[in-house]
């Protein structure tokens, strides 16, 4: 379908497609690697740990707050695939004993999925309750600094980290009101892990938007649509991001929405700019200003 919003590709997705499909391209099978996905207890967190089973991954930990929703998406996916060998931790990403007790019984990885997140109650910000606007910056930037922090010690060789992010963090001011935690700590989130793109190369990190999913967010504002994207594209489009493919959108953030062989058609564009990284349009450094 035509793109309804600005897009770097013609073809815009709301659902999987053959390209991004493990089942159908045996390149994206990552078979032999273990998966750690963050948020795993349901919406996106779910489509993610069914997509990864979907292709093969060795193992998959998921990690929440809530152990019964956690077993639910353990249920759900082996009911897909009964041979997917999924482990359930729980764990406050915003609590680093928490997380680095996690880290450790989970030993070494080959992908990290930072997932889990938070929106915060909409309210201008003047007329927002402190505690409840911190409380994204607290599970969307310190929850991920926590989990980099604990779990990066234990990677293998060639890792991959995926952060799960917001189209929302690029619409204007005028258009945001109400959302300035959310947004903000987005942002935040989305610089600290193009940094840390920087600072280990030999770690793929990429940030995506997963699409506009159903999901506890999507209820809390009040956001009804007569299509949401699936989670099967943003669980697919996370497991294309781990192959070879994608290697050219290191430490950028894509859209899941965006057709992948189109992407790949300008990849040359994008790695000699800065496209898709958080910068300040108009200077110094953004092109097409």
């Amino acid at each position: 379908m035509a793109p309804p919003f600005p897009s770097m590709t013609e073809t815009w997705h709301e659902d999987m497609y053959p390209a991004i499909d493990p089942t159908k391209r045996p390149k994206l099978s990552l078979q032999g690697k273990k998966v750690v996905i963050s948020g795993g207890g349901a919406g996106i967190g779910r489509g993610l740990t069914q997509a990864f089973a979907d292709a093969g991954a060795s193992s998959i930990a998921i990690i929440g707050r809530r152990d019964s929703m956690l077993h639910e998406t353990k249920r759900r996916v082996k009911d897909n695939n009964s041979n997917a060998d999924i482990t359930t931790i729980v764990a406050d990403i915003t609590d680093a004993a928490s997380v680095k007790k996690a880290a450790q019984e989970i030993g070494n990885w080959d992908i990290l999925i930072s997932n889990a997140g938070y929106l915060s109650t909409p309210a201008l910000l003047v007329q927002s309750e402190a505690d409840e606007w911190w409380r994204s910056f607290e599970v969307n930037v310190k929850g991920t600094f926590n989990l980099t922090q604990a779990f990066l010690p234990s990677r293998n060789p060639a890792s991959i980290l995926i952060g799960i992010n917001a189209a929302t963090i690029q619409i204007p001011g005028d258009f945001a009101r109400n959302f300035s935690a959310y947004n903000s700590s987005k942002l935040a989130a989305l610089k600290i892990l193009e940094i840390l793109a920087a600072e280990h190369p030999d770690l793929h990190v990429v940030s995506m938007h997963p699409g506009v999913v159903e999901s506890n967010m999507t209820r809390k504002v009040g956001l009804h649509l007569e299509h949401f994207d699936s989670v099967q594209l943003a669980g697919n489009f996370a497991v294309w991001l781990c192959s070879e493919e994608a290697k050219f959108l290191r430490g950028r953030f894509a859209w899941s929405n965006w057709d992948v062989d189109e992407l790949k058609a300008r990849k040359d564009e994008i790695e000699g700019s800065l496209l898709l990284t958080a910068n300040c349009i108009g200077w110094p450094y953004s092109p097409n200003a």
